[in-house]
């Protein structure tokens, strides 16, 4: 217990030596900083609510579960869905923190004067702050409260030791996970090629259920005799439906089922509220064997990378080999430099190459689904041009994926912004290359998703189609002076190479740009919708864009000019920022 108190110590004063004041950073990046600690305290604070309702609603479950009633049946319901998902948050998040960046650096706890044994059981105990596993642990540990309170007291003590092993369970199933996601990602190939593999996975799987709902068979009507007997049910419903006993329903089990951790807990506690104490003792032993072992596996692995250094890639051998650095038309020699490693730099991260191939997806399964389901989606009979919708959604997409890279653009250099302020680079050549830069990664991805588009469902006015790449360089000629002037007045230290919350912007940074991007965007929907409908001229549209798009241009280059000014009154702040300091 000592080492939990010192270990919840250490990571206190980490948290309160982010505020404390340096002479290195000014008045703008203490507030800053001071803003990025305050939200999780806002959201703690928001949380204990949520843990208390989570401790009533177990109460109340224990305490009607002892008694008859049709209400069983939603209850366990209701008990294994939150199992479920506990369980499966229990595998995927340590792989997601990993993934992000978060794989501290334990070998360095071994300078400490305390035992393998008591660090592992600190990081067990680290779990229970996890907010799904707290609710849990709030609910499962105030059940047997509410049975004691029903008047069960022998099922109650069976299922405080089943809220006891599945809480051991949970928390040592994360801790395995964490270590051995430590072990996978210590290496930063190897953890580059996990990370995309992991990430690809987890976004074509969130399309899955959308593709099925497509490609699904239409669902037919109940024959007239099943509607009969809905409709007798409704008119006397205490005839058809007798009060469920309590407690566990004596349904059959699939085979996986009697190994299944949440399910054992289910089955547990419903034996427990049957009065059937004993019996509960069948499923509470395996759950109970499970927990030893994942415990017993996880300190072995812990000890394991604790006690075996860590490994990097070897660096690779550059002698000799040039660097082919093009130049980008209309740009000085120093400008195309800046542009072009700023899109090196994106597509070698992860969450680049993420990004690249996630937008025509989305695209992609929004058109299947409109095309699949015309009347749920355009209500009314309504004849809607959806190669187009998807052009321009396609257009919006893009910009909101590069929110991290246009409205943080200075400090995501790291290190090389020092190379960069120290090399001949004027403040206009490094405005001018980031927004060049920008361009190009806007047109690598919205070009891709307007193919989709126009490939799944082609038609509409040539005019509109036209207008398209107008209207995608009107949108970027004002967010690109835009994300300079947030990117020099709120920078955040960043690491490309990992995908974290972290890397995102300053939140204040990022509500402002998407307020800029809705803004941005309001002329050119308006100027277009304004020629179709009214006017019925697609032609006139097109001119309407094309010149809304010179008057976004001659805006850009008055705020390019301010974003200029900017960078030259904050180079020293941006550099240490850009450094982590």
């Amino acid at each position: 217990m000592h080492t939990a108190v010192v270990m919840a110590w250490l990571r206190w004063r980490l948290l309160v030596n982010l505020l404390r004041p340096t002479k290195r950073r000014d008045a703008l990046e203490r507030a800053s900083r001071a803003i990025q600690v305050i939200a999780p305290v806002i959201f703690f604070l928001i949380f204990i609510p949520a843990v208390i309702l989570a401790g009533f609603g177990g109460g109340l479950a224990g305490w009607y579960l002892p008694q008859s009633g049709n209400f069983h049946s939603a209850v366990f319901l209701v008990l294994r869905t939150i199992l479920s998902v506990e369980f499966l948050l229990a595998l995927l998040a340590p792989l997601l923190r990993a993934s992000q960046g978060f794989t501290p650096n334990v070998s360095r706890f071994l300078l400490l004067p305390i035992p393998v044994r008591d660090l592992y059981v600190s990081e067990v105990l680290v779990a229970f702050v996890n907010p799904w596993v707290a609710l849990l642990a709030a609910g499962s540990l105030l059940l047997p409260v509410g049975m004691v309170l029903a008047g069960e007291l022998s099922g109650a003590c069976t299922a405080l030791a089943a809220a006891a092993g599945i809480l051991v369970l949970l928390t040592g199933l994360e801790t395995l996970v964490s270590t051995s996601a430590s072990l996978l990602f210590r290496d930063r190939r190897r953890a580059e090629i996990a990370t995309f593999v992991l990430m690809a996975s987890l976004a074509a799987a969130s399309f899955l259920p959308g593709l099925l709902t497509t490609f699904g068979p239409v669902k037919r009507r109940l024959p007239d005799e099943k509607k009969i007997e809905l409709k007798a049910e409704q008119r006397s419903p205490g005839k058809s439906k007798q009060p469920e006993p309590p407690g566990w329903s004596g349904k059959p089990l699939p085979l996986w089922a009697l190994a299944y951790p949440p399910e054992l807990y289910a089955r547990c506690v419903a034996l427990s509220a049957d009065h059937r104490s004993g019996a509960a003792l069948l499923p509470l032993a395996p759950l109970l064997l499970w927990a030893s072992g994942i415990h017993w596996i996880g300190a072995g692995l812990y000890r394991r990378i604790l006690e075996t250094p860590e490994v990097s890639s070897p660096r690779r051998r550059g002698r000799g080999v040039v660097v082919p650095w093009p130049r980008l038309p209309g740009l000085s020699d120093a400008a195309s430099a800046v542009a072009v490693a700023q899109v090196r730099l994106v597509f070698r991260s992860v969450q680049g190459k993420i990004q690249f191939c996630i937008l025509p997806m989305v695209i992609l399964v929004m058109g299947l689904l409109w095309l699949r389901h015309p009347k749920d989606l355009a209500p009314g009979g309504h004849s809607l041009p959806v190669g187009l919708l998807l052009a321009v959604a396609g257009i919006f997409f893009a910009m909101m994926t590069l929110e991290g890279t246009l409205l943080n653009q200075f400090a995501m250099d790291r290190a090389g912004l020092t190379l960069e302020f120290l090399s001949p680079i004027s403040d206009r050549d490094m405005i001018l290359g980031k927004a060049a830069a920008g361009a190009l990664l806007v047109a690598s991805r919205s070009f891709p998703a307007m193919l989709v588009a126009a490939l799944l469902a082609p038609g509409g006015s040539v005019f509109l189609w036209l207008s398209l790449p107008f209207a995608a360089l009107a949108l970027f000629a004002l967010m690109a002076p835009l994300g300079a002037i947030l990117s020099a007045l709120l920078p955040r230290p960043v690491d490309p190479g990992k995908i974290t919350k972290q890397n995102q912007p300053h939140f204040v940074a990022s509500i402002l740009g998407m307020l800029g991007n809705l803004f941005a965007m309001g002329p050119i929907a308006g100027l277009a919708a304004g020629a179709v409908f009214l006017l019925e001229s697609p032609a006139l549209a097109l001119v309407f864009v094309v010149l809304w798009t010179g008057i976004a241009l001659l805006i850009s280059l008055s705020l390019l000019r301010l974003a200029e000014r900017l960078l030259a009154q904050r180079r020293e702040n941006l550099a240490l920022v850009a450094q982590g300091r």
